[in-house]
């Protein structure tokens, strides 16, 4: 099915993810902020630990995280320029009630947050892009190259 979307391209600076989302959300009228985003990602994580807690290891030990690790990869989230990945993502859907589908190059789309009515928001996530190894881009629709208008 040909989609008629172009990417339209996101820095890579560790907030990829959430300016993709952002971006998102702006061609929907709505201005929710990269802050506003990690900070609510970020307390839905905190206020439903039983549904991301499970999916954290520490990667020295194997182990699932303890409540003070989960606590500190949280205030990542809200703080810094961690990386959002599925996890976030699945709790983005839960904080703006809307769907994400996931575009990638060499897999099916993913849609995550399906229970939603309202319409999808989309990213492109690519593998080995650019110097950070994995990056999310947004998309717009296509625009007649003459005109500069959507097809």
């Amino acid at each position: 099915v040909e989609r008629q979307l172009q990417i339209r391209e996101i820095s890579s600076d560790g907030h990829c993810m959430y300016r993709a989302v952002e971006d998102q959300l702006g061609q929907h009228g709505l201005g929710l902020t990269l802050k506003d985003l990690r900070a609510q990602t970020a307390q839905h994580m905190r206020s439903h630990t039983d549904d991301f807690l499970p999916f954290l290891t520490n990667t020295n030990t194997g182990d699932m995280y303890t409540p003070d690790e989960f606590d500190k990869y949280c205030s990542d989230v809200a703080d810094t320029a961690a990386w959002g990945g599925q996890l976030e993502l699945r709790a983005l859907t839960q904080v703006l009630q809307r769907p994400i589908e996931v575009l990638q190059a060499d897999s099916p789309a993913i849609m995550i947050g399906e229970e939603f009515d309202k319409s999808p928001i989309t990213l492109i996530y690519m593998r080995h892009a650019y110097r950070l190894g994995e990056h999310y881009n947004s998309v717009e629709r296509l625009k007649d190259p003459a005109t500069q208008e959507e097809t």
